[in-house]
């Protein structure tokens, strides 16, 4: 299965023609030593994209071609030298040095490489934890403190037990959107008006908005797909409901529901202050945000969303101001 899988790479071909077409030409014009000398340097070609490409091991199996080519063409016109012999033996140990020096180089990058991810990884597992704890860390407080109070005989059980549930209620929300960024996303596929799924989100935004004293427009084309509409809404929701905070009071946001290149796209723009450059670079990590009451777990999952349908998450900064979050989904029906 490693054969096949290594003759469907356009780089194995690349290499197996280039040296082939390379000896073969030495064999056919063996007696022109000017030609000889050019196409004896080509043979460095093959090996460095083996190198870059496989590393260590495939600049020796390309350097091992090689060998098996040229030395009895070597062996073969050592008598057409005309002086030209030493050359030939000091190519081959360069084409040694080189295939050793590049397939190296190749190997310690592809270490680095592999280094950097694994301690980005480990970093970002450390930064996601630490905020989940952080999250769960408040409320768990407040509902010990609290039953500890009760444990006494002190405090008020009325007062105290709606606080205690949802401070319960908040852990549970933490938890399950955890979960569900974790978790692969399952869709359940049907032909939907895509219309119909913009306005759910923005009516499950209405009272968010209405406390923020935020209007929210729309423009909305008649388009169907065929989506996962409910975690389609859930990706609005929290995109919709991040524009409702970004807007001050009096502002607009306004949805749009387009078709573009056999797209359906779905803008939502506010009129914010924008994000700054370490907010937009970092927005779509996991538990990254600025705002004292987010999880940084709703973009995160906005995007999942969005991929699972094979579509893509863009955001656009104007120079007019705000942000512009564009969903673009494929028009599959």
């Amino acid at each position: 299965m490693a054969f096949i899988s290594l003759l469907r790479q356009k780089f194995f071909w690349v290499i197996t023609f280039s040296i082939l077409g390379i000896s073969t030409i030495q064999y056919l014009f063996s007696e022109s030593v000017q030609l000889q000398e050019i196409d004896r340097e080509l043979y460095y070609f093959p090996i460095f994209v083996a190198a870059m490409r496989y590393g260590m091991k495939g600049a020796m199996i390309a350097l091992s071609a090689i060998y098996v080519l040229y030395i009895p063409f070597v062996v073969m016109t050592w008598y057409l030298a005309s002086g030209h012999e030493t050359a030939r033996v000091i190519d081959l140990f360069f084409y040694f040095i080189f295939a050793f020096g590049a397939g190296y180089m190749a190997d310690r990058e592809k270490r680095i490489r592999a280094e950097l991810e694994k301690n980005r990884l480990t970093i970002s597992l450390g930064r996601i934890t630490s905020g989940i704890v952080h999250d769960l860390k408040n409320p768990l407080i407040s509902i010990t403190g609290l039953l500890q109070r009760l444990a006494q005989g002190k405090g008020d059980c009325k007062k105290y037990v709606p606080v205690m549930l949802e401070d319960a209620l908040r852990m549970k929300r933490i938890v399950y959107g955890v979960l569900d960024f974790a978790r692969p996303i399952s869709l359940h596929k049907e032909v939907c008006n895509l219309a119909d799924v913009v306005k759910n989100a923005v009516k499950l935004c209405e009272t968010k908005a209405t406390e923020a004293k935020v209007s929210v427009k729309t423009e909305l084309a008649d388009i169907k797909a065929e989506a996962d509409s409910y975690l389609l809404e859930r990706a609005l929701v929290n995109v919709i409901s991040n524009a409702i905070e970004a807007s001050s009071a009096g502002k607009e946001v306004l949805v749009r529901l387009a078709a573009q290149n056999g797209s359906a796209v779905i803008s939502v723009r506010d009129h914010g202050p924008g994000m700054d450059s370490k907010t937009l670079s970092h927005c779509f990590e996991p538990y990254f945000s600025k705002k004292a009451s987010g999880n940084g777990l709703g973009l995160p999952i906005t995007k999942k969303i969005v991929e699972a349908h094979g579509g893509s998450v863009d955001i656009e900064q104007p120079p007019s101001g705000g942000t512009i979050f564009r969903i673009t989904v494929p028009i599959s029906c």
